[in-house]
């Protein structure tokens, strides 16, 4: 009867093949794994608590998820990756998810960290698009005034973006989405924005940090 009973509980590990009674056995979708296999290849959901392999990680290493709670409950910041919880998600305009960080600095800090670059959106009609940086100091590197900048450039599309700049003294840079010449000409208000610029007191040809850099040429990637 206790040979029966003992040969019951032998399992052999589904990965390096040892052979573990049932006391010590963990098992993973059904699979045996010895103590030292699963400690190497398998971890616990730290929402639920089932045991999921590492390859089947939907979180993180420090807070993995199995696919079914990060699909139900959690996602990520569509801008710098963070996992998130669904109840502590910022949701924007654009309907992509935010963390707190992101979603006030997209929405409300008007001025985007250096590393910040967006998919390209190119405009007007041609092969060749330009992308304009235009750096303005002396007046603040402040939110509100980039914002009223951006609102110029962006009223019916979004064409232009500030960020930090470190070589600025107290100002900001400006990007355009790449554009071809006769849109940076004719549909682009830069005459809007510089005018309002300048009643901001901010300067850029005039001032020794600023510089105005054209990316050319940019050419639209096709899509096959």
């Amino acid at each position: 009867m206790s040979e029966q009973t003992t040969a019951s509980t032998i399992h052999v590990c589904s990965v390096c093949g040892a052979v573990v009674g049932d006391d010590q056995a963990v098992y993973v979708y059904g699979a045996a794994y010895c103590p030292d296999c699963a400690a190497r290849y398998t971890t616990v959901c730290a929402h639920c608590g089932v045991r999921i392999c590492y390859s089947d990680n939907a979180g993180t290493d420090s807070f993995p998820l199995c696919q079914d709670c990060y699909d139900d409950y959690y996602t990520n910041c569509d801008r710098c990756g963070v996992l998130l919880h669904r109840d502590e998600a910022y949701y924007g305009s654009d309907d992509d998810a935010y963390c707190s960080d992101c979603y006030h600095r997209r929405y409300r800090g008007g001025i985007e960290d250096y590393y910040y670059k967006p998919e390209p959106i190119f405009y007007g009609s041609g092969d060749c698009y330009f992308g304009v940086e235009l750096e303005v100091d002396d007046a603040g590197e402040d939110s509100g005034n980039a914002n009223e900048i951006a609102d110029i450039a962006n009223r019916n599309e979004v064409r232009v973006y500030c960020k930090h700049d470190g070589s600025l003294d107290d100002g900001f840079e400006i990007v355009s989405h790449p554009m071809t010449l006769d849109y940076h000409e004719h549909e682009m208000p830069w005459t809007d924005m510089l005018e309002k610029l300048r009643g901001m007191g901010y300067l850029s040809h005039l001032a020794s940090t600023c510089g105005l850099h054209v990316h050319v040429p940019h050419r639209r990637r096709t899509v096959s």
